[in-house]
Formats: structure tokens, sequence, C-alpha cells
């Protein structure tokens, strides 16, 4: 089915399981690989790097790992026209961007890749860099600082960022501009904006009736007071996964293709997970960019 595939892999994925899934995984895709090669990961930077140099060169990359590990597959594939179809294979704590491809399960990945199920999904351009899942500053980007890697398994049982939320008691607000390309301007003060183009953070699925990965769309959600009621809210859908249990004032939500957001004071940005940016930033809908294996 494949011509070519290469197989990247975390050395931290896995939790020291990583030989067991690998002899458990290789030999049921190898037969419909014609040449398939694997290549182990030592530091930050490595997965986007290998992504750069072999994307023109493959028809498939699977990407054994977390979100973070995805998240420089995007930024690789996305600098190069070579973009060739992605199939994650989740061994990470939240998995987030697996969940909206229906992957979240070793089981589920394998039979798609298999079955040769893929969906196209937008990409966003957050200035110079990218993300597939989500990109947020405030509270977002102050809850994941709190959590110790050692943690981060307990609380993504829940949703660990969401759990983090909640423990926090004085969230700090800031000013916020954001502009559209159409022209519409949007400013106030916040405790968290996340721009959302997946379904989930954390393990907890937001929104999911109206976000899709593929409708052009990123969903700008202003989060303007973190009362008890939304905090209630969050905290009981990861939980319960039952949805919202009450339409929460505190929150807007602006649909956009593109659009700047400036705060005083400067933010860090969390973009799935890592911290590498900050404000004022610039994002771009990037339609359809890139191929994904997904479940159906």
């Amino acid at each position: 089915m494949y011509s070519k595939a290469m197989l990247i892999y975390n050395q931290a994925a896995g939790q020291g399981e990583l030989e067991d899934l690998l002899k458990d995984i290789v030999p049921k895709l190898a037969p419909s690989i014609k040449e398939f090669t694997l290549y182990q990961t030592e530091k930050a930077g490595d997965t986007e790097a290998l992504c750069v140099e072999n994307g023109s060169k493959v028809d498939l990359i699977l990407i054994m790992g977390g979100d973070g590990t995805v998240h420089e597959c995007v930024n690789g594939l996305m600098q190069q026209a070579g973009r060739p179809t992605v199939g994650i294979l989740p061994t990470g704590t939240c998995n987030d961007l697996s969940r909206s491809l229906n992957c979240s399960k070793l089981e589920d990945a394998v039979d798609a890749i298999l079955a040769g199920q893929t969906t196209d999904i937008d990409i966003i351009s957050q200035n110079d860099r990218y993300f597939s899942n989500f990109s947020g500053v405030g509270l977002i980007t102050e809850a994941s600082k709190e959590i110790e890697e050692s943690t981060k398994e307990s609380f993504g049982k829940l949703g660990y960022i969401i759990s983090a939320i909640r423990s926090l008691k004085e969230p700090t607000p800031f000013s916020y501009e954001v502009t559209t390309n159409t022209g519409i301007k949007k400013s106030g003060e916040a405790v968290m904006i996340v721009a959302m183009n997946g379904q989930y953070i954390g393990t907890v699925g937001l929104f999911k009736d109206v976000i899709s990965l593929n409708d052009g769309i990123l969903h700008m959600i202003i989060v303007k007071e973190a009362g008890a009621t939304l905090l209630k809210n969050m905290y009981n859908q990861a939980r319960t996964d039952e949805g919202w249990l009450d339409d929460p004032e505190q929150l807007e939500m602006l649909n956009v293709s593109q659009c700047s957001l400036t705060t005083s004071p400067v933010l860090d940005i969390d973009s799935d997970g890592e911290k590498i940016d900050n404000t004022p930033v610039t994002y771009l809908v990037h339609e359809k960019a890139l191929t994904f294996i997904h479940h159906q």
C-alpha cells in the first residue's frame, strides 16, 4: 500500500515500554510498506529536522509520541513542499490531536493506517511557526507551567490543564485586542484566550459540536472571567465528558480565517503544549494543508 514510510519515535515515548510497542506494531505495518525506515530522536528539534529532510522522499510519516512530537512534525512538513500522509501512533500523555482524529488508541491508529483512512486537516500559522490543535495565552499557559512532567499522567486522566486551571486561586487578567482580516475588532480584559483548530485540550473535548479540523475556521475562545460556574463546567466535562452543564456568560467565541492578537502585558503563548513564542501574534488558517490518518 505504501512505497516508502518512516517511523519517527521519541525515545521517551511509552514510558519505558517503547521496545514492546515497536515489537507489536512494526510487524503489523511492515507487510503494507515496501521500504520501512525507523528513526529514533534524541533531543528536541530532531523530529522537525527529519521531516524537513525526508518529507518529499516518503509517502507516509508515522509519529510515535505525544503532542510535542506531532507539533515538531507539523512544523517540519509545513516548511517545504513535500507533504506525505502523517499517521500518529499515540504514546504521549494527552494525545489531543489523535483524539480529534479518532486515533487515541494505538490499535485504532494501526487499523486506520492499514485501511488507508485519511482526512485533510487545516494547519494554522502562528507568526513564523505552525500548530495543528490549539494556541493559547493567559490561564492555559500559567496552568501548564505549574505542572511537573512527573505529574502529567495523573492530571491527564481528568484533563491535566483543566484540573490545573481549577486549582489556580487568582487568575491574572490582561488587556487584549483581536483584529480580523475582515475589519472586526474585539477588545477588553480576559484571563484566557485560546485559538482552537482541534477539539481537545488536556484530553478534554471542548465545543466538539462546532469545531472541526477541516472547516477552514480558527475558533478564538475568549474567557473573560474564570468564575466558579465556568470552572465547574470545565471540571465536570473533564470528569464525565457529558458536555457543558450551562452556557457560561464569561465565554465569547469568534470564528476567523485570519486575525491578529495583541495583549498588555506581553504574554507567553502555549502552542500545542510548546512555549516558544509570545504576543503579539498573527494567526492564519491554511486550509486542508496536511493529510492525516483518521480512524472512521
